[in-house]
């Protein structure tokens, strides 16, 4: 019986989330506000980075599934470009870690999936109690599937 709930409140995750996405969609512009262009990979790479959370080259190689040749290329054009810093880790000297800039994390957030224009907009029509509901438990969905990604790291690293 808890499988079948379980199936049907998967299938009205997976029913609803289109609709939104649909609806709050934007084509992307794969650039930054001077006009200089991005490439899709290199776009990818900003997605995969944060501004305080640092990674390494390797960690983000392994993700993306390239060399970590081709993926030293990629971070030294968006370093050049200002997108993102390298730094050495804290905990290992040996390390390169990389993160954001304020430039990086700017078209990072102007290139996300959904366009916070039409994202008020759909706000807008909600009252405030099913805001709310809406932001509490998408919220909790984001929680929980942080701590997902956090289990698998974990196994794979095993």
């Amino acid at each position: 019986m808890l499988s079948l709930m379980l199936d049907s409140r998967v299938r009205r995750l997976l029913d609803a989330y289109p609709a939104i996405y649909l609806a709050c969609h934007r084509q992307h512009m794969r650039g930054d506000d001077k006009g200089n262009a991005l490439t899709e990979n290199q776009s990818s790479v900003l997605d995969h980075l944060d501004e305080k959370r640092p990674t390494t080259l390797s960690k983000l190689a392994e993700h993306l599934g390239v060399s970590r040749s081709t993926m030293s290329i990629t971070v030294a054009r968006l370093v050049r470009g200002g997108y993102i810093r390298r730094s050495r880790s804290r905990e290992d000297t040996r390390c390169v870690a990389l993160t954001l800039t304020a430039a990086g994390a700017t078209v990072k957030r102007e290139n996300s999936v959904l366009h916070p224009d039409l994202v008020r907009a759909m706000f807008r029509t909600m009252s405030r109690e099913e805001l709310e509901a809406a932001l509490n438990g998408i919220e909790c969905m984001a929680k929980h599937a942080a701590m997902l990604l956090r289990r698998r790291k974990r196994e794979k690293d095993r």
